[in-house]
């Protein structure tokens, strides 16, 4: 059976299953139906839907800059200005990412 054949066996066979279950709780068949008939087309659109291809998972452009993995040397050390109580070390420069009794903010070096 060929996805267009199972998806169209699934538009019949699951509002009818629904319309059974909607008038078991007190509902009209038709209400039951019709969530049936929604939630099928949701299915068969997620199916049938083809990816964009301007688009990596995420929503990320493809081939854009890749972001470099944090230093292992990166930490959060006293701030040597002694304006704050910690200041993050990149491995190889302080930042303006800095905090004060577990509250970060910014503020960049001058």
């Amino acid at each position: 059976m060929t996805e267009v054949g199972i998806v169209l066996a699934w538009l019949l066979v699951f509002p009818a299953v629904c319309a059974l279950i909607g008038m078991a709780r007190g509902f009209e068949w038709w209400v039951g139906a019709l969530v049936g008939v929604l939630g099928c087309v949701g299915v068969a659109l997620m199916l049938f839907m083809k990816p964009n291809s301007g688009t990596a998972q995420f929503g990320a452009p493809k081939g854009g800059p890749a972001l470099a993995p944090p230093s292992p040397m990166s930490r959060w050390e006293p701030d040597p200005t002694r304006r704050h109580e910690l200041r993050f070390w990149d491995g190889a420069t302080w930042t303006g990412h800095v905090s004060d009794r577990g509250v970060s903010g910014w503020d960049p070096l001058r």
